[in-house]
């Protein structure tokens, strides 16, 4: 996956939709694809993620965060559990199943 780089200003710059889509190897109109275009708020990163070595997508940072509000980032990108690698992995291989159900 291409990582992030940093602008002057030490503002995050963050790869595109399509970077992330591409490199990830995610098939267009599956539900992997849906969770990845739904997870594109990387304001809610740490700025410094955007280069660390932790090798895990922007998109599956943001939707961690989104499922556990009460766990802040960490500079660097320290702080997610060593088997969202495994889930990720995972998720590669099933990318059609469903997500789950909005209660709305």
């Amino acid at each position: 996956m291409k990582r992030g780089s940093k602008e002057k200003g030490g503002k995050a710059v963050w790869p595109s939709l399509q970077e992330q889509l591409t490199a990830s190897g995610i098939i267009p109109d599956s539900a992997l694809e849906k969770l990845v275009r739904d997870n594109q708020d990387f304001e809610t990163l740490n700025p410094s993620e955007a280069n660390d070595n932790f090798k895990l997508p922007p998109w599956l940072r943001v939707y961690w965060h989104k499922q556990h509000p009460e766990l802040k980032p960490k500079p660097g990108g320290g702080g997610y559990p060593l088997a969202l690698k495994e889930i990720y992995e995972w998720m590669l291989h099933h990318q059609d199943l469903p997500g789950k159900k909005s209660s709305k």
